[in-house]
């Protein structure tokens, strides 16, 4: 049953990759993972925010973004105005200070719908891989008929149940998004 195994493997990995998204969005409090996706272009290169600096959550509402290069301010400055996060930026000694206003009533809507699509998109996902280990199954000659069935049918069960655990974390999700 390799093929099983193999397909719960992918699904776990897209489970993960919708937390990673879901993470990206600000909840109740602010998180260092609302600056994963924000580059910074520093020494001529494109590289992640969390490669050229240390980010700490100083309160609910604060981020600190400490340099490991003291030279590189302005470029991580100019990464994070361009990510366009919605706070406001002040410099302390050797360190940027980013502070997040508690989000509108419009905006948690908009925050909400995001976390939405991010759930669509996993589903979507893991349907696919369903769908892709489904024709694995259907083409492996060394299952007999039965055993391909059999397949099939915990290769659904897996897929229902990655659904459903999805719909968990959006719920989780929601219920963080409107208690800001």
């Amino acid at each position: 049953m390799e093929i099983f195994e193999e397909c719960k493997d992918k699904m776990n990995r897209s489970i993960e990759a919708l937390k990673s998204s879901f993470s990206t969005l600000r909840a109740g409090r602010v998180t260092a993972g609302l600056l994963d996706k924000v580059v910074v272009n520093c020494y001529g290169e494109n590289m992640p925010l969390k490669n050229v600096a240390s980010i700490n959550s100083i309160s609910p509402t604060d981020l600190q973004v400490k340099p490991f290069d003291p030279s590189t301010v302005r470029d991580i400055l100019g990464g994070i105005n361009k990510a366009d996060l919605g706070c406001t930026i002040s410099q302390q000694t050797g360190a940027l200070v980013l502070k997040f206003p508690a989000p509108s009533e419009e905006r948690r809507q908009e925050l909400i719908k995001q976390a939405k699509r991010y759930a669509e998109d996993g589903k979507v996902a893991i349907r696919n891989i369903r769908k892709d280990f489904n024709n694995k199954a259907k083409k492996d000659d060394t299952l007999s008929e039965d055993n391909m069935h059999d397949l099939l049918d915990k290769i659904q069960k897996l897929t229902d149940d990655k659904v459903k655990q999805i719909d968990e974390i959006l719920q989780e999700k929601i219920k963080d998004i409107e208690t800001i």
